[in-house]
């Protein structure tokens, strides 16, 4: 039978602002998403029926996970009657703002076109991907992207080539972004600029390693997730400087140098934190 196996890779944001409120109650945004190394694997075989299994039981349980409406639309839009077994195993931290499940639903779509010999362009999956989320269609792309509108307007930038320290604070909260987005204020607003003069930076080929990265977030992050301060306190003794990933409560240091960023993580864990490291991922 035949099998695909594809990565979904997580992602960290490099900055992020909030803009403002639209009239629509959703907020305009501005960030730089990168994907990096830590991923979850999916492993597709033919079948008659669409079905999932994961090392998390309690994924392939819900009936609103990503991957299965990802499946089914993939299908439906597709007009075939084809199955698939899908094993996906986990390995990105839930809610932690890696972006783990936006991630699956882009490698869903592009392991069963793949699968089912559908022969969709990248234009028709990244059409569906909206469909799912507002940060699907990022990662059918993957690599260096400034973000902005509801974070699905994408434009290309040179890649980060580097190493970021990962200590991910998982979210107990299942609401968890909607939560942080209604405790917004209007002082928690800016004007994109601090995010965009990053990604100017990235296009003269400016190192950015070594910088607090603006967060609209960090505030209220702070408000619902006092354990993040602890964070902050702990990479900054172990010589990282520390930022909120996005919405968090995810916090990542840059660093240029492998062997630097091996020991801050080793020190993290030392003191009892869920630390890791990883490498940049160029565009998909």
């Amino acid at each position: 039978m035949a099998t695909i196996i594809v990565p979904a890779y997580a992602k960290i944001n490099l900055g992020l602002e909030i803009l403002g409120k639209r009239t629509d109650g959703y907020h305009d945004l501005v960030t730089i998403l990168q994907t990096i190394d830590l991923a979850d694997q999916l492993t597709c075989v033919e079948a008659v029926e669409v079905t999932l299994e994961s090392n998390d039981p309690a994924l392939a349980e819900d009936p609103k996970n990503l991957v299965l409406r990802a499946a089914l639309l993939l299908r439906e839009a597709a007009g075939v009657e084809r199955g698939a077994s899908i094993r996906l195993e986990k390995n990105i931290p839930i809610a932690a703002g890696l972006g783990g499940g936006s991630s699956d639903a882009a490698a869903t779509l592009r392991a069963l076109n793949r699968l089912w010999g559908l022969g969709m362009n990248a234009s028709e999956l990244i059409a569906l991907a909206g469909q799912l989320g507002a940060d699907v269609s990022f990662f059918l792309r993957g690599g260096t992207q400034l973000a902005t509108g509801l974070g699905d307007e994408l434009e290309p930038l040179p890649t980060l080539a580097g190493f970021v320290v990962v200590v991910a604070l998982p979210s107990p909260y299942p609401d968890k972004t909607r939560r942080l987005y209604g405790a917004l204020r209007s002082g928690d607003w800016s004007d994109g600029e601090a995010v965009r003069a990053l990604a100017e930076s990235l296009r003269e080929g400016r190192p950015i390693f070594g910088q607090s990265l603006p967060s609209g977030f960090a505030r209220v992050t702070r408000e619902l997730f006092p354990d993040v301060d602890g964070v902050f306190a702990a990479i900054q003794r172990a010589g990282g400087t520390p930022s909120l990933c996005g919405a968090g409560p995810t916090v990542i240091s840059l660093l240029a140098d492998r062997e630097k960023a091996r020991r801050i993580t080793a020190d993290l864990r030392a003191a009892g934190f869920q630390a890791s490291f990883h490498r940049t991922v160029g565009s998909l």
